[in-house]
């Protein structure tokens, strides 16, 4: 029993079922990824804050021991010389805190005094005493309990602390100041930035003393920023206002080695910049932003007590999808039971639409394949629905019909006709083609010795063979006339190229025939050949005939001339002959060689004509060649009535082509009009019979 498709509504009910519930389902996510973007920014912010407190607690020495160790010297209760009470005092402030680097003193006379760090937990003591005329340098070596084990002394040092740059700008500001400086990493030649950090100390007369100063190396701000672990894709940084870097986690890149300070373009992250330039127009610590199309997070946080020129930002980007798509999945997953309960209904309704849709889209693509009359691909449909079943049986009834009007109509023209939607009806155009007439040398006799069947089914072979041909190459067959067959080419579809395509398609008939000539044979029935004539010109191309039977044909004189040269073939012993129209626009492409200059019956004008031999190959025909030289002066002799030169040369010509029947022709006109000359002799051969 078949069903009626009203059944298809039970889907439309379930499609509205599903959106409800995505409405409802949506309408919660989005509130939720309110919630979720808030506490992103709140981590964030956290994350910030933590990096904050770590990176002022590492840096609190600079501020502590620089305050202390500059109070001391400036009330002389600690007086900067080679003693060892001064070195052990400089090691109470190298040792006491891990990351300190070095402390050092240099007063107006150009004395140093250094302690720093060395391999193996040795210190490294550097004093620079200058004497009126005498620099002495003294370096020693100390374990970690303060013992010495090893010096060197150098006369002549060349170093002068007075002109380091820290020196100067402590003197020019005259105030504690911070400063970031290459410094050779303990253990290594290589060079990381660090902070020196600068005291000057005056005695009472405001005059200064000297400086002292720590160093400390900013590689653990890179370990406390590299700890905070938000998203695979996020960016921690340290920079001062004017967007100096002074660390970043960044995978593979370590922005504190060299001698200059990095800035945000030295990581290569557009996005980053952009929102240190955004933070700076706004001041708020958190914020969302778009970059390229696409969405971050930022958080900001300045570190306080810092003693440098600009204030310095912990900053930290993450990916808005970063952070969300995990929240995502887990707001998917906490609704999946809303769609539980829709499994089953989707299941159920899924099958039964696709049992009423895929059928109604056979039937659609049926359609579409019958406008563009494909019709051997529409094959018959089956369904237990009715409304269904009767329109499959109506789309057969219509391929059928269609079929058998296809084939009595040119199919490009019956395509057009469906495409445009419009009815045929009676009317033309003029417009340049080019035509293509074609008939069976010695039919008659054949047919006479054929009964009707047998002549039926040659000519059917005999009309497939061009058809095919034609079709491939663009044309139109027209009509079948007897043994004969009109064709042509750029109608209904436009050929920009078609006087090209109706010559490939003469010598592909000529090909086609050696193989049916071939087939023939083997039947026992008798051998022909077929002779063509091609003209290119403007004619009259649309419907023509009463409301009842329409034609689409072209008429017109070029029409008669195509006919005509058809005919001509039997004259001059030849199969293929084109206009000189033709001959100008496929010279180039084809084989030819002149004919006659021919008024046709009913003409007075004369044309010249062209026999088309075959396609043009790579390899010149030189004989061909050859002969056309020699044909074109002695028919232009004829022209000029000169009938003994050009006999001359026509004989010379048949000598080596005694079956042209052409040569033939000419010699004996040549001679027939040496004795008598026709009267106002233009060089045109009238032709008094079709």
């Amino acid at each position: 029993m078949k069903i009626s498709i009203r059944f298809s509504i039970l889907t439309i009910l379930l499609t509205l079922l599903v959106g409800v519930s995505l409405f409802i389902v949506s309408i919660n996510y989005f509130a939720l990824d309110t919630i979720l973007v808030k506490t992103t920014e709140n981590t964030l912010e956290n994350a910030g804050g933590k990096v904050s407190e770590q990176v002022a607690r590492y840096l609190q020495p600079l501020n502590r021991f620089s305050y202390v160790g500059a109070n001391l010297i400036a009330n002389n209760v600690i007086t900067p010389d080679p003693s060892n009470k001064f070195v052990n005092f400089l090691n109470s402030i190298v040792s006491d805190e891990t990351g300190v680097a070095s402390t050092f003193w240099a007063d107006e006379l150009g004395n140093f005094y250094l302690l720093k760090k060395a391999e193996n937990n040795q210190l490294t003591n550097i004093n620079i005493i200058i004497n009126p005329g005498n620099i002495r340098s003294t370096e020693n070596i100390y374990d970690s309990n303060m013992n010495l084990i090893g010096s060197k002394e150098t006369v002549g040092a060349s170093f002068d602390p007075r002109l380091r740059p820290w020196y100067q700008q402590a003197k020019f500001k005259k105030q504690p100041a911070w400063f970031v400086y290459p410094m050779v990493l303990t253990g290594t030649k290589k060079n990381e930035l660090g902070i020196t950090a600068v005291y000057p100390i005056y005695d009472k007369a405001k005059k200064l003393r000297g400086v002292f100063g720590i160093d400390i190396p900013l590689g653990a701000i890179s370990t406390f920023v590299s700890q905070i672990k938000v998203t695979e894709n996020s960016v921690v940084f340290v920079c001062n206002a004017q967007g100096h870097l002074i660390t970043a986690y960044s995978a593979n890149l370590n922005l504190l080695e060299g001698y200059k300070m990095p800035n945000l373009d030295d990581l290569g992250m557009a996005w980053v910049k952009h929102s240190f330039a955004l933070y700076h127009q706004t001041l708020d610590p958190t914020f969302i932003y778009s970059y390229n199309n696409k969405k971050y997070i930022a958080a900001y946080e300045k570190i306080p007590n810092i003693k440098s020129d600009s204030e310095w930002t912990i900053g930290i980007i993450t990916p808005y999808q970063d952070i969300v798509a995990p929240l995502q999945r887990g707001i998917f997953f906490s609704f999946i039971f809303i769609f539980v309960a829709l499994v089953f209904g989707i299941i159920f309704s899924a099958f039964f639409s696709s049992r009423i849709s895929n059928p109604i889209i056979k039937l659609a693509k049926d359609a579409e394949l019958i406008c563009q009359l494909k019709l051997e691909e529409v094959k018959q449909l089956y369904s237990r629905i009715k409304e269904i079943d009767y329109m499959a049986d109506s789309f057969m009834k219509m391929k059928s019909a269609l079929n058998s009007f296809q084939r009595y109509m040119p199919i490009a023209l019956v395509k057009n006709l469906i495409s445009s939607g419009k009815v045929a009806e009676v009317g033309g155009e003029t417009k340049e083609i080019t035509l293509l007439f074609s008939d069976i040398e010695n039919f008659t006799p054949i047919s006479e010795n054929m009964s009707p069947q047998k002549v039926m089914q040659y000519l059917s072979e005999y009309f497939q063979a061009i058809t095919k041909v034609v079709i491939n190459t663009k044309g139109t067959v027209d009509k079948y006339i007897g043994d004969g067959a009109m064709a042509f080419w750029g109608a209904p579809i436009e050929d920009p190229q078609h006087a090209l395509h109706a010559c490939q398609a003469a010598v592909q008939i000529k090909r086609a025939f050696v193989q049916l000539n071939d087939k023939w044979r083997s039947e026992g029935n008798p051998q022909t050949a077929t002779r063509i004539g091609i003209n290119t010109g403007q004619v009259i191309v649309g419907n023509v005939g009463s409301d009842d039977r329409l034609s689409y044909t072209a008429l017109g004189d070029d029409v008669n001339l195509a006919s005509r040269l058809e005919s001509l073939n039997k004259t001059y012993g030849t199969y293929t002959l084109v206009s000189e129209n033709t001959y100008k626009i496929v010279k180039d492409y084809f084989k030819f060689r002149l004919i006659d200059k021919v008024a046709v019956k009913g003409k007075k004008q004369g044309v010249y004509v062209y026999e088309l031999i075959d396609e043009k190959t790579e390899t010149p025909d030189l004989q061909l060649e050859q002969y056309n030289q020699v044909f074109q002066e002695a028919f232009g002799l004829y022209e000029h009535g000169e009938w003994e030169k050009a006999s001359g040369l026509f004989s010379e010509l048949a000598t080596k082509n005694p079956q042209d029947r052409v040569l033939q022709m000419f010699i004996e006109r040549c001679q027939t009009f040496g004795k008598k000359p026709p009267e106002n002799w233009t060089g045109t051969w009238i032709m008094n019979h079709k």
